[in-house]
């Protein structure tokens, strides 16, 4: 079995910087790790090779050299190899072009019969490229999965849907989004941070994969930002407290009274 982990560098901070040229995040010179639930999705993959013993994981990321580093995570917990999809042409790119340069990359390695990726990653908050993958690639989509398992040819997942839980299958190859409440990711061995180190990855541009200048970044995006923001902070709360809750109380009330609020 074959099987793809997506994963992606984002901020590791909050504060960032926008370039006002274009409207997109600095990303150069800040802090940066894996996208937090990329962890969970990497855990899902090693589970399934555990449990169907003849499996190949392959990690892959978007992006410069650096976005790189990664994946050197996923390769210390027992991932077998690293695809690196990095072009300065791919800059720029919405999810969209995204979608399209993963799927090519993904075919141009042999194709895959699980790709995995979390819910979504903290910079963009999209969700949109499962469900690009699932479409380009011809799979099967199973998103927002809370287990997993697999019974043959079918991939069947547990997720949440209002108050309760629903279980849905797909046949394979599927693509499958993960949530941070699936598992807990494990822990590397000293190896395995060994390996990690030495691993070299796989680099591959748009022309390995097929695509040209016009596919990618802004020319082969379908959306353009005309304006990016932080929101705004929630004011801070008062806690209000007392020995009693009498005394609680009326620190309530006064405090309440004084911003005329009684």
């Amino acid at each position: 079995m074959n099987i793809v982990v997506l994963v992606k560098q984002v901020p590791a901070i909050s504060d960032i910087k926008i370039d006002t040229k274009d409207n997109n995040l600095v990303r150069v010179g800040a802090p940066s790790m894996m996208n937090p639930v990329d962890l969970h999705a990497i855990e899902a993959a090693l589970a399934v090779k555990d449990a169907v013993g003849d499996a190949t994981i392959t990690i892959m990321t978007m992006g410069t050299a650096l976005a790189g580093e990664v994946m050197r995570d996923g390769i210390a917990v027992g991932v077998n190899q690293g695809v690196l999809v990095s072009d300065e042409r791919m800059a720029g790119s919405d999810t969209l072009a995204t979608g399209t340069i993963l799927a090519k990359a993904i075919e141009k390695i042999g194709g895959a019969d699980l790709v995995f990726t979390g819910k979504r990653s903290t910079d963009g908050d999209t969700g949109q490229i499962p469900p690009a993958l699932a479409q380009n690639l011809g799979m099967s989509l199973l998103s927002y999965a809370e287990s997993l398992e697999i019974d043959g040819e079918t991939a069947r997942i547990t997720r949440k849907n209002h108050d309760g839980l629903e279980t849905v299958e797909a046949p394979l190859p599927a693509v499958v989004s993960v949530m941070e409440t699936m598992n807990t990711p494990r822990n590397p061995k000293i190896r395995g941070k060994m390996s990690a180190k030495k691993a070299v990855f796989q680099v591959l541009r748009l022309e390995d994969i097929g695509l040209d200048s016009q596919q990618a970044g802004a020319a082969g995006s379908a959306t353009k930002v005309t304006e990016l923001f932080a929101p705004e902070p929630h004011p801070v709360g008062i806690m209000i407290s007392g020995d009693t809750v009498g005394q609680a109380v009326t620190k309530l009330v006064e405090t309440l009274a004084s911003k005329q609020l009684l």
